[in-house]
């Protein structure tokens, strides 16, 4: 064998050698070394903030040095600890439970895991948003079931949990919501029509968790209305064409075709093709019913984009109504407005907002207003404007429409 061959393969030997060693790491220190230099105690200054405080210090020159820690009680006997690195000047202390004094022990840990003597700072942390929060929660009976609301002004993620006693044996959890929205919202529905007890706290991510409140509410009754009775009652004004020549999928009868449209898919949608907004659309709905609410589930396509933002809903019993919508056969039942649970920016769409608006869409309860302080009137037609989009173009597009109410014959 030549020498030529003999140093490629032990070059190919020590490459081989390397890779199985590849996850073994190689960390130099002296084990004998002291612990790291403490810290300046004069040095360290705290920033108060809701629910933590923030920590500033020298860093320690010592080539030991590898890592700050501080350990404190973010509530009576729960311990935490908070690390920052030998780069980082800054330690975030979090997780409290109330506002208060708490006393924080600070370490210089060094390479070899050894610790200084610990410096004593005392922070005093605001109200934590979880307890800031807390007061403004509230729930209210609607159709169907019900709907809460809280202030979080901090924009924090707040988890609200809700329980039920439907039996009289105790509270049986329901369901949970995790929101970081100032303005933040829930609701329940599928729920019978009788009074129950419901049961609400708040946690935090850190595992702090407030008193419990305790709401006897009776969901006001509702039926989903048959889809199979409906049908298009087209107007002169209403949208005079779609895509359905070009694409079958963008039918008019998709709107109610109980079929929500997968994601990636590209059919069993409506999308009128619209020069210009509003847009109106009429179905006739088979019964004469008293509405109590509609559920709009857009395209996931266009989430956020051109699906509906603003949209008005009138009504009337006649069975054969003219094309005008003032002074005519039709009535208003309301104004709507969509609702994006990140904000109104409609380049910005977040999972939050996804799983708001699809595949269960958004619900819109019929609600007395100034424009219509009685909107449970019966009607057989009800007709939809739509008046702008999330995104202001002028083509919109629903996936899915559900209607609830009171069926009077």
């Amino acid at each position: 064998m030549s020498n030529k061959i003999i140093k490629y393969l032990t070059f190919f030997l020590l490459l081989a050698f390397v890779a199985c060693k590849e996850d073994e790491k190689l960390v130099y220190y002296d084990k004998d070394a002291p612990a790291p230099a403490v810290i300046d105690a004069g040095t360290v200054t705290v920033e108060n903030f809701a629910g933590k405080s923030v920590l500033r210090y020298n860093i320690p020159v010592d080539d030991n040095l590898l890592y700050v820690k501080a350990e404190y009680e973010s509530a009576p006997g729960v311990g935490r600890q908070a690390k920052s690195s030998r780069f980082t000047d800054t330690l975030a202390i979090e997780g409290f439970a109330a506002a208060g004094n708490y006393e924080v022990k600070l370490f210089s840990v060094g390479k070899n895991e050894k610790e200084s003597e610990p410096v004593t700072v005392t922070v005093s942390p605001l109200t934590p948003p979880v307890i800031d929060a807390y007061p403004s929660l509230d729930i209210i009976a609607t159709f169907g079931g019900i709907e809460g609301k809280f202030s979080n002004l901090s924009g924090q993620p707040l988890k609200v949990i809700l329980m039920m006693d439907s039996t009289g044996n105790g509270p049986e959890f329901m369901q949970s919501f995790m929101i970081d929205n100032p303005d933040a919202k829930f609701s329940i529905r599928g729920l019978p029509s009788k009074s129950l007890q419901f049961f609400a706290y708040m946690m935090d991510r850190w595992g702090n968790k407030t008193d419990t409140k305790t709401f006897t509410l009776t969901p006001m009754f509702e039926e989903a209305l048959d889809k199979t009775l409906w049908k298009e009652f087209k107007l002169p004004s209403d949208f005079q064409n779609t895509y359905e020549n070009n694409y079958p999928g963008y039918v008019f009868r998709n709107i109610f075709g109980g079929t929500i449209c997968p994601w990636n898919g590209w059919d069993q949608v409506f999308i009128p093709n619209n020069n210009s907004l509003p847009s109106t659309f009429t179905i006739d709905l088979g019964v004469e019913a008293q509405l109590s609410r509609f559920n709009l589930v857009p395209w996931w396509w266009f989430l956020y984009k051109d699906h509906a933002r603003t949209f008005e809903v009138y009504g009337t019993a006649s069975r054969n109504p003219g094309d005008d919508l003032t002074g005519g056969d039709w009535t208003l039942i309301g104004k709507f407005e969509s609702w994006k649970p990140s904000g109104d920016d409609p380049l910005v769409v977040t999972s939050d907002d996804q799983n708001y608006a699809w595949p269960g869409g958004e619900s819109f309860d019929v609600k007395s207003s100034e424009e219509q302080p009685n909107p449970y009137f019966p009607v057989r037609m009800v007709r939809f404007r739509i008046l702008s989009t999330w995104s202001g173009g002028f083509m919109y597009s629903i996936d899915e429409l559900s209607i609830w109410g009171e069926i009077i014959k």
